[in-house]
């Protein structure tokens, strides 16, 4: 009996030309996260799923060098996540998240030459070493999955050439010591104080070297709160800058602790750079897979404005190559145990009736929205406005020339579905090569994630096709949920109806997640995790879609949800909910009563420990659990006992490791799990052995 990982799905691209070389058409990257500059005003990029480092010249137009490859050597990574240059020294530092290391590096114009790494000896042994900073020849270290009484985190101090110090386990001279759980960035000021993203209470908290607390003025305490999400902290032009701190912003603080107002125009922006541009920064957006220079004066933040800086420069290409994922969020469908290959596409011949000179004229569109998007000082939310009516604009082309041209694809190829919600499409595949997926849909509306299949009990009014199910797919952004079918003719997925709206009352959905369909009833049940409830929806035979109930409210009780992301239904009636930020997993019967619940907050890859458990499928008997920070899918049965796990955590796609992973999917004990930061769709088999 065992989970075993067996392929990925989802194209890599990550070979660069010989260098120096232009950026422009050559750099696909993959969850940036960290970023540095060093003597010479070059810029460092961690280019984190990809394993390597990037080195770039001061206009960041040409890449000079790259380092690093996936594995534990001295020149090797898994998942480089933060830089730091040292201020004095030609050394860059990187916390070497997945191997729970940090490394220092040498550089000179030409080279760059591992000196030594630390933290992975057992006296100290690094878990997570995430944000990093240096103050008077000390490093501070945020070791994020570090497990210590209660499951708090900890900072740990070093000399600047790796010499362990001490640990730094809460913060005192408070009123209460201030814990640490999950800590992620870290910066400091010209006084030398840290600032510590403390993501998993929302706060950022300011000490001195000694992990005593210093209080801001205004709120006579040592920490800020009132956080939507606190990712990262940057102390810039002696502002205080926490991506995240607002929805899509950058909220801007004074020393004092005073809120200032906020950047506004972002996706999900994590770490930044002082540039040495009077009023510039480096952004990393790692969802969005850039790098991008912006220009904006602090000052002018005040009185709780919002104001959008200007696009200077943005780095990388669009991830949408053929086979590449950007954001996979969710799966249905299957792979046929066969392993047949998908149909190979033919080369595109235009219709007559539709001329070269047309086509011609779409290219020249989009050539003139890529160079509105190169302009410099265009505004953050300009820019991203333009980038995403150009995506737009080649979705839509690919799918109207589809209607035009022929296809050897058809209905019958189609077996795995993916979200690709940061490219608005379904892709599908039928085997599991890694360059296999192929988009199946015109554009989705940005904010697509979960996804299930629909066969009805009876075929519906105006189904194209009954032998082929329907596809239910869920809006986190607008709380519409559309139900896809496939049309024979057009060859893709086009609505057939679509339900739901943004809001609260019983009849419209918040933020919802996944989905599940009553193998029985064939109801539509939603995880509405923006109302902390679950959604219960039906199509009639006319298919015309109604409400039949809801259940759940804001709580840690028998009936009560703290943002359920997930749901599975079971052939006897019983509905298993991933009860996410509780930490644990609920039972009801299909009408929302409660049976039983079970799991606890904590560390653990194969026991019912969890720790914002994200996803559940259930599956001939088994309950099969996504445990989002232990990086863990556990098997349980009937009983609530695991019976059986797969953890790693990581971007090694050869050992099916995990980063971000997302809505899971289970058929005939094949697990599919897309990573939304590794940007592919893990593959596991669960083998029940006798108990199967």
């Amino acid at each position: 009996m065992g989970v075993k990982y067996k392929a990925q799905l989802g194209c890599v691209n990550h070979v660069l030309p010989s260098m120096p070389a232009s950026i422009a058409g050559h750099l696909s990257l993959n969850t940036p996260v960290g970023s540095c500059v060093d003597h010479f005003g070059r810029v460092w990029l961690a280019d984190t799923a990809h394993n390597r480092l990037l080195v770039m010249d001061a206009e960041l137009e040409t890449i000079l060098m790259a380092f690093g490859s996936t594995g534990s050597g001295d020149r090797q990574f898994n998942m480089p996540f933060r830089l730091l240059a040292h201020p004095e020294k030609r050394h860059i530092y990187v916390t070497d998240i997945g191997n729970f290391r940090v490394h220092i590096l040498s550089y000179d114009e030409n080279t760059i030459t591992p000196i030594s790494t630390f933290g992975d000896t057992s006296s100290v042994d690094l878990k997570g070493p995430n944000g990093i900073v240096y103050y008077r020849g000390q490093l501070c270290v945020a070791d994020e999955f570090f497990e210590g009484p209660d499951g708090v985190s900890r900072l740990v101090v070093f000399r600047d050439n790796g010499e362990y110090l001490y640990d730094i386990h809460q913060i005192t001279g408070y009123k209460t010591p201030v814990e640490l759980l999950w800590p992620q960035g870290l910066s400091v000021d010209r006084q030398g104080r840290i600032y510590i993203a403390n993501t998993g209470f929302n706060t950022v908290v300011r000490c001195d070297w000694q992990g005593k607390g210093v209080v801001f003025s205004s709120t006579g305490k040592p920490y800020l709160d009132g956080l939507e999400l606190a990712r990262d902290v940057a102390i810039i032009q002696g502002k205080v800058l926490i991506p995240g701190g607002k929805s899509n912003a950058i909220s801007v603080y004074n020393q004092n602790g005073v809120f200032q107002g906020a950047l506004a125009g972002y996706f999900s922006p994590i770490q930044l750079t002082e540039f040495p541009q009077e009023n510039t920064f480096l952004v990393t957006e790692p969802i969005l897979a850039s790098l991008q220079l912006h220009k904006v004066n602090l000052r002018r933040v005040q009185h709780g404005r919002d104001i959008y800086p200007d696009v200077l420069v943005q780095v990388g290409d669009e991830r949408d190559s053929k086979g590449q994922l950007h954001f996979a969020t969710s799966a249905a469908g299957d792979i046929a145990s066969d392993g047949r290959s998908a149909s190979a596409a033919q080369s595109p011949t235009v219709m007559p009736w539709f001329s070269r000179e047309q086509v011609g004229h779409l290219e020249q569109q989009q050539e003139k929205l890529l160079k509105l998007t190169e302009i410099p000082g265009m505004p953050t939310w300009l820019n991203m406005g333009l980038n995403w009516q150009m995506e737009w604009m080649q979705r839509w082309q690919r799918s109207w020339l589809s209607l035009l041209m022929p296809s050897s694809n058809s209905a019958e190829d189609e077996s795995l579905w993916v979200v690709d919600a940061g490219n608005y499409q379904l892709q599908s595949t039928d085997n599991l090569k890694s360059n296999s997926l192929r988009s199946t849909s015109m554009p989705l509306l940005p904010g697509s994630l979960g996804i299930t299949s629909l066969t009805p009990l009876n075929p519906f009014p105006g189904q194209f096709d009954p032998e082929i199910p329907l596809l239910v797919v869920s809006n986190f952004l607008s709380g519409i949920v559309t139900i896809y079918q496939y049309h024979p003719f057009y060859k893709e997925l086009i609505p057939y109806t679509a339900f739901g709206s943004q809001g609260h009352f019983p009849w419209q959905l918040n933020k919802p997640q996944g989905l599940a369909i009553d193998p029985v009833s064939r109801d539509i049940f939603i995880a509405d995790s923006g109302n902390n409830r679950i959604a219960r929806w039906r199509l009639n035979r006319l298919g015309i879609v109604g409400l039949v109930d809801t259940f759940g409210i804001l709580g840690d009780g028998d009936d009560q949800f703290h943002t359920p992301s997930d749901i599975a239904v079971s052939d006897d009636g019983l509905c298993y909910i991933s009860d996410q930020f509780n930490h644990r997993i609920q039972v009801t019967d299909v009408q929302g009563r409660p049976v039983r619940r079970f799991g606890q907050p904590g560390y653990g890859t194969d026991d019912d420990h969890f720790l914002l458990p994200t996803s559940v499928e259930f599956e001939q008997g088994y309950l099969f659990v996504s445990d989002l920070v232990n990086r863990a899918v556990k098997v349980f049965d009937r009983n609530d006992q695991c019976v059986s796990s797969f953890a790693a955590f990581g971007a090694d796609s050869s050992k099916g490791q995990l980063w971000m992973p997302y809505l899971m999917h289970v058929r005939n004990r094949r697990i599919y799990l897309p990573d939304c930061a590794l940007n592919r769709v893990n593959v596991y088999h669960f083998d029940a052995g006798d108990q199967a």
